[in-house]
């Protein structure tokens, strides 16, 4: 099971909701599984979450569930993960996208002006092969 950080400068916005039944694993879930984020507030192990991200897509929603979660300094780092494979699938794209922009704005700072599909090309060639594959 792999988890891939979320990008500190692309904005998640994390809503806790009512316990959703996932489907239980038979298997352990092999590449990726979820992300890794930090947060203003604590979760605990097994609750469920709701997921937006209106700067990547406004109409991305999705609901996970919390792994693990651990302080770090005035911030908590959560693990959370996507048990329906067509939601895994969904986030693992939009992840891609968000750290896309997190390129793209790196390369801003950088002096270098890149439209987004310039700054995709780029971050494919760069990092496509590292970054963990969808396997259902």
């Amino acid at each position: 099971m792999e988890f891939v950080a979320h990008p500190k400068d692309i904005p998640l916005h994390i809503e806790e909701v009512d316990t959703q039944s996932f489907q239980a694993n038979s298997l352990e879930m092999n590449g990726f599984a979820g992300i890794i984020c930090l947060t203003p507030q604590a979760y605990n192990p097994g609750q469920c979450v709701q997921l937006k991200l209106a700067e990547i897509d406004p109409n991305f929603c999705v609901t996970g569930r919390i792994v693990w979660c651990d302080k770090e300094a005035d911030e908590f780092r959560i693990a959370i993960e996507f048990p329906c494979k067509d939601d895994c699938y969904c986030v693992r794209m939009v992840e891609q996208l968000s750290h896309i922009e997190h390129y793209r704005r790196q390369a801003k700072q950088q002096g270098r002006r890149l439209n987004f599909n310039d700054a995709a090309a780029e971050w494919i060639q760069k990092f496509a092969a590292s970054f963990p594959a969808f396997t259902a």
